[in-house]
């Protein structure tokens, strides 16, 4: 017997019909089983509704393949998180075009963390690659989760910051949970899983997809209350998260760079437009609503030494 919550992942993975029409198709017909039994005549009375995405609800309908296809998803050992579940952010079911739900591998009570996402660019240079690090490191110090996406770059310089400082850590793909891309960081992938969790709208199995990343964006975006670029060119993924941010009333920080470098074009563009400068962690402490991370960091910072010391001991 299925439940809501599969009838969802039916309903999300729709290719032809938009966030927001997969949204106001569950409030008018209150929820998504009722979207999958709607006869074609009923959809047809819908005025938004194309053809191309009737055609889509209709010619998705196979049961036996929804039964084999959730099965799939928790043989994974994988969850899906769907808005009126306990463990979906409220802050990101109030953002824009919040997914209907996320598949996640992980520990899911990682999303009700207090974040911060950090973004930039793929090709990354030494300095934004250790100011990552350094930030990334001296959040987890502090008990924030880091945010990012995986992709190469100033995104796993993120998350391997998270995790040297003993915390936890959210990639969002743009591919399916179970999908490792880009491939070399499928050590990082599996530390991310064991430490915090990765999640993704797209159905497990799915390739990742160029027209995919944007789209997550958003999530990055909407899952906490300040955004981090540390390196950025003029255009690119990084400045849409950041657009994507002030558009839902995040704070929005960017690492000044060096003036001749192409990866600091963005940052420093960002700082002129307003955005605030970040060069430590505790610069966003106060938007990320922890105003006493400082004396939790000097904490977790001694238990680390505490670990390493005895570490040493036994070896």
């Amino acid at each position: 017997m299925l439940k809501e919550k599969e009838y969802i992942m039916w309903l999300s993975g729709l290719s032809k019909i938009s966030h927001g029409k997969k949204d106001k198709l569950l409030h008018m017909l209150g929820s998504a089983e009722a979207v999958y039994t709607a006869p074609e005549a009923q959809l047809k009375d819908i005025k938004w509704l194309t053809e191309a995405n009737i055609e889509d609800i209709t010619s998705n309908r196979n049961i036996d393949k929804l039964k084999r296809y959730t099965e799939r998803v928790y043989s994974l050992g994988a969850d899906y998180i769907i808005k009126e579940d306990g463990y979906y952010p409220e802050i990101l079911r109030e953002a824009y075009d919040a997914p209907l739900g996320v598949y996640l591998l992980g520990d899911k009570n990682t999303l009700l963390d207090k974040k911060v996402s950090m973004v930039g660019t793929r090709k990354a240079t030494p300095y934004g690659i250790s100011s990552a690090l350094k930030l990334a490191e001296d959040f987890a110090l502090a008990g924030i989760t880091v945010v990012s996406g995986m992709a190469d770059g100033i995104d796993s310089a993120s998350h391997r910051g998270a995790l040297k400082g003993g915390g936890k850590t959210i990639a969002v793909l743009g591919c399916g949970i179970n999908v490792c891309y880009p491939k070399t960081n499928e050590q990082l992938m599996k530390r991310i899983v064991e430490k915090g969790c990765v999640i993704s709208e797209y159905p497990v199995d799915e390739k990742a997809n160029p027209r995919y990343f944007p789209e997550r964006n958003r999530i990055i975006a909407g899952l906490s209350m300040a955004v981090v670029v540390v390196e950025a060119n003029e255009k690119g993924g990084s400045l849409i998260t950041a657009n994507l941010a002030v558009d839902m009333g995040r704070e929005i920080f960017a690492l000044p760079g060096n003036i001749t470098s192409r990866a600091s074009k963005g940052t420093n563009n960002l700082l002129k437009q307003g955005a605030a400068p970040i060069t430590e962690a505790k610069d966003a402490f106060f938007a990320i609503g922890l105003e006493t991370c400082e004396a939790e960091k000097e904490k977790r910072k001694k238990l680390l030494l505490k670990i390493k010391k005895n570490w040493f001991m036994i070896v």
